[in-house]
């Protein structure tokens, strides 16, 4: 009787008991990265990686550490991973900032764009420092940009660039697709599905 009065009292104040299933889609409930099993295919959960995101003094650039879990009960993040010789992503790269940047970030997304080489193929750590300032600054980027020489870490995820991965606020993936979409409404659809669920 008592603890069903204390149900009652709790329903009726305005809370919920919590019941272990997530019935919340405000991310509060998330208390840490979730456990493993990983995966790097539609549906599995991405390892909290770790890369270098970029910070530029005129033109120099300098690493600072980056982890997917910084981002975990986001509504929607957006890993996308270029290479400084791949035409297909200075193509992305191109409308980046206004059709998923400036369009969506006020809904909830979040990204980060990832460079393993450079125009040469090139990967040690400045040159893809120094290159990182380069691209951001050709492409007007405001949102994080890492490095990953040589894909260290994300070429378990693509076997070809561009990579775009999109992230549910529990870090499953929901959308991967390696190469330039079709059609970028490809993408922007999936990214607002998961905005609006």
């Amino acid at each position: 009787m008592r603890n069903l009065l204390l149900c009652l009292a709790l329903a009726f104040g305005g809370c919920v008991w919590e019941s272990g299933n997530d019935q919340d889609n405000t991310g509060d409930d998330i208390v840490g990265y979730p456990a493993g099993p990983y995966g790097t295919e539609f549906g599995q959960t991405v390892e909290n990686f770790r890369i270098e995101t970029v910070v530029c003094h005129n033109g120099v650039g300098e690493g600072r550490a980056f982890q997917l879990g910084d981002y975990l009960g986001t509504k929607a993040m957006l890993v996308t991973v270029h290479a400084g010789w791949c035409t297909y992503c200075k193509q992305q790269a191109s409308t980046m900032e206004t059709d998923t940047k400036e369009t969506y970030e006020s809904q909830g997304l979040d990204q980060v764009l990832v460079i393993t080489q450079d125009p040469a193929g090139k990967f040690t750590r400045q040159l893809l420092l120094d290159y990182a300032c380069t691209y951001m600054n050709q492409f007007g980027f405001t949102f994080p940009v890492g490095i990953d020489p040589n894909g260290e870490v994300l070429s378990r995820y693509f076997d070809g660039v561009p990579l775009n991965m999109l992230l549910d606020r529990r870090m499953v993936i929901r959308y991967k697709l390696t190469g330039l979409p079709p059609d970028r409404r490809l993408l922007a659809g999936n990214i607002e599905g998961l905005l609006n669920e």
